[in-house]
């Protein structure tokens, strides 16, 4: 199970991404988190899928990403994915990981976070792989 802290960071870090204007769509979560072989300096890893990511291959936006993370959490390692290639790309090798052993995490329409509101609507199953 992921701790509460780690889903509440990634919660932030999406508040803080659409206040820099992207607007992830979910995010997916894998890696230590997932498998439970975390220690003190283990990173978050997670795949930002927003559907600016299929409009532009741009440096900026990508940038982004990091530099939200830097000041939100600086454990979140992003990675940016647009919605049509999450669901169409079975060539990327981190993509084929996070959907094999990820969990997708919804995009918290409140502004509001309180730790012990999250729950399970808020992380759904394992990540299921889109039909070939």
């Amino acid at each position: 199970m992921v701790e509460q802290s780690i889903l509440d960071s990634i919660q932030r870090y999406f508040s803080d991404l659409r206040k820099s204007g992207i607007n992830p769509s979910f995010g997916v979560l894998f890696g230590s988190q997932i498998t439970g072989k975390t220690h003190e300096y283990s990173d978050i890893d997670l795949i930002v899928v927003a559907r600016r990511f299929d409009e532009t291959k741009a440096y900026k936006p990508r940038a982004l990403l990091w530099r939200v993370a830097a000041r939100s959490d600086s454990r979140i390692e992003p990675i940016p994915c647009g919605v049509k290639q999450w669901e169409v790309d079975d060539g990327t090798p981190i993509l084929e990981v996070a959907r094999r052993e990820g969990i997708r995490v919804e995009v918290s329409k409140s502004t509001k976070l309180k730790s012990n509101l999250l729950d399970s609507r808020i992380v759904s199953e394992r990540v299921q792989c889109p039909p070939k």
